[in-house]
């Protein structure tokens, strides 16, 4: 036998509606991306296709989980490539210690030195607990950069030739919102 609850509107003790349960998943939204985004060697950030997704908060009080994952390669054996969260235009999930030339980041996109590192698909993942304070619409999104010497691929390997040891892979974006 299958029951169903059905209801329009919850209630408090005072009369006043409840719109959501505090520390419970309001809505998630959530976008993985193929597309291949080759960041030159200007040392400058792009966009990453496809990592973009907009949400809007049911209450100010609420958190959004943001969870990235990026797969990535690179043109040369020792690369010192970053990508960078952000909501709307603001950097969030960052370093705050850099000084002088040194990079603030969300996430290191590096390669080690090793001998064939362009032919490896490598991964850099974190999640973060945002606090946006609004119910206005807002768009997560992520950002990479890399060194002068290199550049850098998202989704691919450094070295794209048609071998069984070459991968191509995604990468995702996902936000939660969580009431507060």
């Amino acid at each position: 036998m299958t029951s169903i609850l059905k209801v329009d509107t919850i209630q408090g003790a005072n009369g006043s509606d409840i719109p959501y349960i505090k520390d419970h998943v309001l809505q998630v939204k959530s976008v993985a991306s193929s597309a291949i985004t080759t960041i030159g060697t200007d040392d400058t950030r792009t966009d990453i296709v496809g990592l973009s997704v907009a949400i809007t908060p049911k209450s100010t009080s609420s958190k959004i989980l943001v969870q990235v994952h990026i797969s990535y390669g690179s043109s040369n054996n020792n690369t010192y490539g970053s990508a960078y969260i952000m909501r709307n235009s603001t950097d969030i999930a960052i370093g705050t210690t850099a000084t002088g030339v040194q990079q603030n980041v969300s996430l290191p996109l590096p390669s080690s030195g090793m001998t064939n590192e362009d032919y490896k698909l490598k991964n850099s993942s974190m999640a973060f607990l945002d606090e946006p304070q609004t119910t206005s619409a807002i768009t997560y999104k992520v950002q990479a950069r890399c060194d002068l010497l290199t550049t850098l691929y998202i989704n691919r390997t450094g070295r794209d030739n048609n071998s069984d040891y070459v991968s191509r892979g995604i990468s995702t974006l996902t936000v939660t919102e969580i009431g507060g």
